[in-house]
């Protein structure tokens, strides 16, 4: 016999056909009803969980997870100025990553370290952002300007002076030669070759200064015209005269090379150079010493005292490359050698022009008797 439906049935049966059949405000109460009843099986449990401990059910918290936060919207300009790096920044953080390896790598890198930071001082002082800057002492650096002067000096010297080691300074050679010329020259040189090595070697010294020059074309003119005539005759005491003063000339040249352009060199290269090395040490030291510095304050409290030692040695370093600069440079600008220098070539110019005076000295006369002879027979001739 089937069993009749009981009252809790048809409850059921009357609620599902009720749910079925609400309006969508009703469904809508019922689905936050539903909702609501897990939080208030969950509240039971709680109290239920506090009792056993012994608790103040309000006491105790549930942990509930909420949804995340929408990160804050972020403004474009100020997030291109936070992206964009500084140069130095970049710099110290590679430098300091170099050190930081090759110190790992091998305890003799430590140097390459202290090197590095040499670099990173140098580094932030042009780019204009470094702390503290040792100053060199003033008379320093006005030694500095003073010796820069006279190292100026001596170079524009020297590259004027140079012009001495090349004979034919005062008569440069011709672009274009006549033909007649050029084929002399060839055979000249042709016949110089077949001549004995001795004698090749006097024979091929072809001076080519200005006074050579007019005293060969003199001594060519004396000899076409003829030395009995009086046009001969001054072309040859010319021709003589300028051979013996491009003579003369030579010697000072090689002379003023010798005793002025090589000894001037040798102060460019020994003392000044040797007082721009120092300044260079100085520099170096200085630096070094900045770096140890910054290290110092960069250092954590149980390394104070390895950098507090590491400052006193860099520091120790700079004074005495100072001291030893500073008296190259006053070797520099005290050594009476460079006057000793000055003082040959004027000599060498003095016994240069004393022999030219005393050459011309007997030629002009000499010059005049040929002159009045031949205004003499002019004269007669045309009485």
């Amino acid at each position: 016999m089937p069993t009749p439906p009981s009252a809790t049935d048809s409850n059921l049966t009357l609620f599902k056909s009720s749910a079925s059949e609400a309006s969508p405000m009703e469904k809508t109460s019922t689905t936050a009803n539903a909702e609501q009843e897990p939080k208030v099986i969950e509240k039971d449990k709680l109290d239920a969980t506090a009792k056993k401990l012994g608790q103040d059910p309000s006491e105790i918290h549930v942990a509930r997870d909420e949804p995340a936060s929408a990160p804050a919207p972020t403004n474009d300009t100020s997030s291109r100025r936070n992206s964009a790096i500084h140069p130095s920044a970049i710099l110290e953080t590679t430098i300091e990553g170099l050190a930081t390896i090759s110190s790992k790598i091998n305890p003799i890198t430590q140097k390459l370290g202290k090197g590095l930071g040499q670099v990173r001082q140098y580094a932030q002082e042009k780019l204009g952002t470094a702390d503290d800057i040792t100053e060199l002492p003033q008379e320093y650096k006005d030694l500095e300007k003073r010796v820069d002067v006279v190292a100026q000096v001596y170079q524009g010297l020297f590259k004027v002076a140079k012009t001495y080691s090349t004979p034919n300074y005062d008569y440069p050679v011709q672009i274009q030669e006549s033909l007649a010329g050029f084929t002399n020259t060839v055979t000249n040189q042709i016949q110089q070759l077949r001549n004995k090595p001795e004698l090749r070697a006097q024979t091929i010294a072809h001076p080519k200064t200005l006074s050579h020059a007019i005293g060969r074309v003199a001594t060519d003119g004396a000899t076409q015209v003829g030395r009995d005539e009086a046009l001969g005759a001054a072309l040859g005491k010319l021709g003589d005269a300028s051979n013996k003063l491009g003579d003369v000339r030579l010697v000072r040249d090689s002379e003023i090379v010798n005793k002025f352009n090589d000894r001037l060199q040798v102060t460019l290269k020994t003392a000044i150079e040797g007082a721009n090395k120092s300044r260079r040490n100085v520099q170096s030291k200085r630096l070094a010493l900045d770096a140890a510095k910054t290290n110092y304050r960069e250092s954590p409290t149980t390394e104070l005292d390895v950098a507090r030692r590491e400052v006193e040695l860099a520091e120790d370093q700079f004074v005495g490359a100072v001291e030893e600069a500073t008296q190259l440079m006053k070797t520099v600008l005290e050594d009476p050698e460079p006057l000793r220098d000055i003082e040959d070539y004027a000599q060498i110019q003095l016994a240069y022009f004393k022999q030219a005076q005393d050459l011309f000295s007997v030629l002009v006369p000499e010059l005049k008797e040929i002159r009045a002879t031949q205004e003499s027979m002019y004269r007669e001739t045309d009485e």
